[in-house]
């Protein structure tokens, strides 16, 4: 069984080496874009963002974590951006805006690391590994997959719609890729358990010599 997924997912990417491309390129975009935009910020701007990061890890300290309730936000906001890249890839024009998200998410990551490693140095770093890389390592890759699944899909409409001699099965090719979209849902599922329940273990541990 492991056999046969691990094919079907080189046949995947060896199909869309392109798209692949395209959106993982866009995603180093928005982390280059999010790591540059720290070194714009001003002084006060960096003050108030340090005054919060120690506040927050002192709660972390002191108060119990309620890891159900970050589950919720996890994957409210995974799906969120799921779904919205689902629906805008049966969009002949979703192909931009699926990129922006795809920007958009690696600002954020771009943004918080680079924040952390060039105001906390080594502590910073150890921080990201623990508390944001482990949840990250299944979420992105979702959500890239998902980016070039729709994009696929987007583009396969593209054709149906200028060449008259390209002949698919929609309602077929819908189902299909509504179902892959739903199997990777299940990948960005287990990054929101592990920033629920596991990742705030790490971050306890970290905070206390931040």
């Amino acid at each position: 069984m492991f056999r046969k997924l691990r094919e079907l997912l080189l046949k995947h990417i060896q199909g869309n080496v392109v798209i692949y491309f395209i959106v993982i390129l866009f995603f180093v975009v928005g982390i280059s874009s999010g790591a540059f935009t720290v070194k714009a910020l001003s002084d006060q701007h960096k003050g108030e963002l340090i005054s919060y990061m120690q506040n927050f890890f002192q709660v972390l300290n002191q108060s119990t974590f309620d890891a159900f309730s970050v589950l919720k936000q996890s994957l409210v906001n995974n799906l969120q951006t799921g779904i919205l890249t689902w629906i805008l890839g049966v969009t002949i024009i979703g192909i931009p805006l699926i990129l922006l998200i795809i920007v958009i998410r690696g600002f954020i990551i771009g943004f918080t690391v680079g924040f952390l490693i060039e105001q906390m140095g080594i502590k910073g770093f150890l921080f990201c590994v623990f508390a944001i890389l482990p949840q990250n390592l299944f979420i992105i890759p979702g959500i890239i997959i998902i980016a070039v699944i729709a994009v696929s899909f987007s583009v396969m409409l593209i054709k149906s719609k200028l060449n008259k001699n390209y002949q698919v099965d929609m309602v077929r090719q819908f189902v299909l890729y509504s179902t892959i979209v739903a199997a990777v849902f299940l990948v960005i599922l287990l990054g929101s358990f592990i920033e629920a329940y596991i990742t705030p273990i790490f971050m306890r541990f970290i905070s206390q010599y931040m």
